[in-house]
C-alpha cells in the first residue's frame, strides 16, 4: 500500500473513534469527512483489508467492544451502545460471527485466563457459529404432474401412517444443495394514490415475495420481520446490518384509475449503492402479467437461475381472477394478528375467493391455516377445525402437489396429534419446495425437540431466526433447543441478543427460564419464570415449573400446598403433579402420575426432553409412556 493510502486508512481509524458510539455515522458521512468518493473509499478499504466499508467499520467497532468487555463491568447493552450497534441483537450476532462466542462467554474466557502483556487478541474462529447459514437437507420430490389424483392419495398415505412410501415417491439424496451468500429482504412498498384497504400494493408485494422464496441459493427473510421498517427512517446500512442480508428490493405502487405505476430499486446494504431500478407501467386488469415481469427482472439482476419450480409455481397457487386475488390478500393479512375474531373473517374471505375461483389453491392452503389456528376456539370444536384443516390442505394439495403451504399445515396438524412420522414427512416436502419458509423451519425444530433430536431442533430453529430474526416466538424457541441440547454459549447468545428487543415477549422471557433450569439454577428460573407469569397473566400452564424450581431450591411448602389444592381429575392435572412431584423429589409419585396422564391421552409434548424427568429415561415406566405416544425411548 502506498504512504497516503496508509494515512488515509489512519485518518478514518481517527474518524471512527470520534464517532464510535454514534449508530448514525455512515458511509455518506465518511465520504464527506474525508473528502473522498464512495468509489474512492471503497477501493482503499478493500485493498487496505479485503472487506467492504461497512464490514470493516463494523470490524473495528468489535475490537473496541472487545476492548470494553475485559477491562470494564459495563453491561452488554452499554458497550453495544458504546461502540454504536444500537440492537444489542444485532451487536451479539456480529460478535459471535466474528469470534464465535457469546460477549459473555467471551468475558468469561479470556478473564479468567488473561494473556501475558504484548499478546494478540483472541482472534475468530473459523468454525460457523450461531450466525451461519444452516443447510437444510435436501429431499428432491418428484416433479410429474400427470395423474395427479393417485399422487394425492400416496401423498395422504406416507403422511398419516409414516410408512416407507415416502421413500418410493419422495427419494431423499446424499447430495448437499449448493449454498450461496445472496440474501435479499423486501421492505414494504410505499402506496400512492390508493385508499388504504386498497390491496393493490400488498397483492405486487405478495407476487413477488412468494417468487423469491422458490430459489435455494437466495435466502429471502420472513415478511414478519422486515414488515417492521414500514415508514422507517434507518438507512439501508441499519436496515441490511439488523437483518444480516446483502441486498435490498423495495418500491412503490401509484394507481390512477385503472392504470398502474411501479416503481422497483435493488440497494447493496453493505456499501448503500443502488444496484439497479426500474418503472413499470401497466393496466390494473394485467397485474399478474406485470408482477411476472418485474420477478423476471429481479431475478436476472440477482444472477439467479430461473428453474421451473419457481416460474410455475404462481401458475398453480395463484388465480387469474383479480377479485379472487383482491379477496385472498385481504384474508392473508387478516390472519397476521391471530386474534380469533380475524381469523374467522379472514375464512370468509377466503370462501368469497373461492366461489370467484374454486380452482384457486393457495386459497384452501390459506384457509386451511385458519382453521388450523382457531383451535381452541369456542365457536368451533377441535374435531370439525382438525377434519376442515386437513379437508382444505390435501385439497390444495390435489389442485397444486407442490404447494408448500398445504404440506406445512398439515404438519403442523398432525404433530398437535401425535403423529410424529407424518409430521416430519410433511415438513421436509414443505422445505422441499419452500426452503425460505420461516414458519416450516420453527414447527420443524419444535417437533425435533419433542423426538429428542436435539441437534437437529438447534439446526432448523438456526435457520428459522436466520430467515425471520425479529420473531420473538421463534428467537424464544431457538434459545430453548439451545439450552435443552447443552449448547448453553448459544443459548446466552440467543438472549443476549433478544435483550432489549423481545423483553415484553411472553416467550422471550420463558425461554430464559428454560435456560436456567437446564442449568440447574433454580432461583434464577424461579425468578425467570414469575416476570414471565407478569407479562402474561391468563397463561398458567408454567405453575407447574415454577413450584418444580421453587422445591428444588429449598422452598417446598409451596408445591406441597399447589398439591393438596389441585383435585381435578383430569389427565392434564396429573401431568402437573408429575411435574411437581418431580420437584419434591418424590420419584415414584411423579412416574405414577405421569404414567396415568399418559393412559388418559395426554401429553406434553416435550416430556422427553424435559429437565424434571431427566433422570427417568432408564425407568420402565418413563420408557413405556414414550412408547405409548410413539416417541424414541433412546
Amino acid at each position: 500500500m502506498v504512504s497516503n493510502d496508509r494515512l488515509f486508512i489512519e485518518r478514518l481509524h481517527r474518524l471512527i473513534d470520534e464517532n464510535l458510539n454514534n449508530p448514525a455515522f455512515s458511509v455518506d458521512m465518511i465520504c464527506q469527512m474525508l473528502g473522498v468518493s464512495r468509489s474512492q473509499l471503497h477501493r482503499v478499504i478493500k485493498e487496505y483489508t479485503g472487506l467492504s466499508t461497512s464490514l470493516y467499520i463494523r470490524k473495528y467497532r468489535l475490537e473496541k467492544a472487545g476492548g470494553l468487555l475485559l477491562d470494564t463491568d459495563l453491561r452488554i447493552s452499554e458497550i453495544s451502545d458504546l461502540v454504536g450497534i444500537q440492537n444489542p441483537q444485532n451487536f451479539s450476532t456480529y460478535f459471535i460471527e466474528e469470534y464465535k462466542v457469546s460477549p459473555t462467554e467471551y468475558r468469561k474466557q479470556y478473564r479468567k485466563a488473561p494473556q501475558p502483556a504484548g499478546s494478540p487478541p483472541p482472534q475468530p474462529a473459523e468454525d460457523p457459529g450461531i450466525g451461519a447459514e444452516t443447510i437444510l437437507p435436501p429431499i428432491p420430490v418428484s416433479t410429474k404432474k400427470k395423474q395427479w389424483r393417485p399422487v394425492v392419495i400416496a401423498v395422504l398415505l406416507l403422511l398419516v401412517t409414516g410408512f416407507s412410501l415416502y421413500r418410493w415417491f419422495f427419494r431423499p439424496s446424499d447430495r448437499t444443495p449448493d449454498t450461496s451468500e445472496q440474501s435479499i429482504a423486501m421492505l414494504p412498498f410505499t402506496s400512492l394514490g390508493m385508499a388504504n384497504d386498497d390491496p393493490t400494493s400488498e397483492a405486487i408485494m405478495n407476487e413477488i415475495h412468494t417468487s423469491l422464496l422458490g430459489f435455494r441459493k437466495l435466502k429471502v427473510i420472513s415478511r414478519s420481520s422486515s414488515e417492521k421498517y414500514r415508514d422507517t427512517q434507518k438507512s439501508i446500512w441499519q436496515i441490511g446490518d439488523e437483518l444480516h442480508v446483502a441486498t435490498v428490493l423495495r418500491g412503490s405502487v401509484l394507481k390512477t384509475a385503472d392504470q398502474l405505476q411501479v416503481k422497483v430499486e435493488i440497494m447493496d446494504t453493505r456499501d448503500d449503492i443502488r444496484l439497479w431500478a426500474h418503472t413499470y407501467q401497466s393496466a390494473y386488469k394485467n397485474l399478474f402479467t406485470l408482477t411476472e415481469q418485474i420477478v423476471r427482472d429481479v431475478t436476472r439482476e440477482l444472477k439467479l437461475t430461473t428453474i421451473p419450480s419457481v416460474s410455475e409455481k404462481l401458475a398453480h397457487i395463484r388465480t387469474h381472477n383479480l377479485s379472487a386475488y383482491n379477496l385472498f390478500v385481504q384474508g392473508k393479512q387478516l390472519l397476521v394478528s391471530r386474534l380469533e375474531p380475524d381469523l374467522m373473517e379472514a375464512r370468509n374471505r377466503f370462501d368469497q375467493a373461492l366461489r370467484l375461483d374454486s380452482t384457486f389453491a393457495e386459497a384452501y392452503a390459506q384457509k386451511a391455516i385458519a382453521c388450523h389456528l382457531l383451535i381452541g376456539s369456542e365457536k368451533i370444536d377441535t374435531p370439525t377445525l382438525n377434519r376442515l384443516t386437513e379437508e382444505n390442505a390435501l385439497k390444495a394439495i390435489e389442485l397444486d402437489p407442490a404447494n408448500s403451504s398445504a404440506y406445512a399445515v398439515l404438519g403442523s396438524l398432525y404433530y398437535s396429534t401425535y403423529q410424529w412420522q407424518a409430521s416430519a414427512n410433511a415438513y421436509r416436502i414443505a422445505l422441499q419446495y419452500n426452503p425460505n419458509d420461516a414458519q416450516t423451519c420453527h414447527w420443524f425444530g419444535l417437533l425435533m425437540r419433542t423426538t429428542g433430536q436435539l441437534g437437529e431442533a438447534v439446526r432448523y430453529s438456526t435457520r428459522a431466526i436466520a430467515l425471520d430474526p425479529l420473531h420473538p416466538i421463534m428467537m424464544g424457541a431457538h434459545i430453548m433447543n439451545c439450552a435443552l441440547a447443552g449448547r448453553f454459549d448459544s443459548a446466552r447468545a440467543g438472549i443476549d441478543a433478544g435483550h432489549g428487543l423481545f423483553d415484553k415477549s411472553f416467550a422471550f422471557q420463558m425461554s430464559i427460564a428454560y435456560y436456567w433450569l437446564a442449568r440447574e439454577d433454580y432461583t434464577r428460573a424461579t425468578a425467570c419464570f414469575r416476570q414471565m407469569m407478569v407479562l402474561n397473566p391468563d397463561d398458567r400452564g408454567q405453575i407447574p415449573l415454577l413450584l418444580y424450581c421453587e422445591a428444588r431450591r429449598g422452598d417446598r411448602q409451596k408445591a406441597i400446598q399447589f398439591l393438596r389444592n389441585l383435585t381435578a381429575d383430569t389427565p392434564r392435572a396429573d401431568y402437573e403433579r408429575a411435574v411437581v412431584y418431580a420437584g419434591l423429589n418424590q420419584t415414584d409419585s411423579s412416574l405414577y402420575y405421569l404414567k396415568r396422564s399418559a393412559d388418559g391421552g395426554y401429553l406434553y409434548r416435550d416430556t422427553r426432553v424435559m429437565p424434571p424427568f431427566r433422570n427417568y429415561h432408564t425407568q420402565p415406566v418413563f420408557k413405556a409412556v414414550l412408547r405409548r405416544f410413539n416417541l424414541p425411548e433412546n
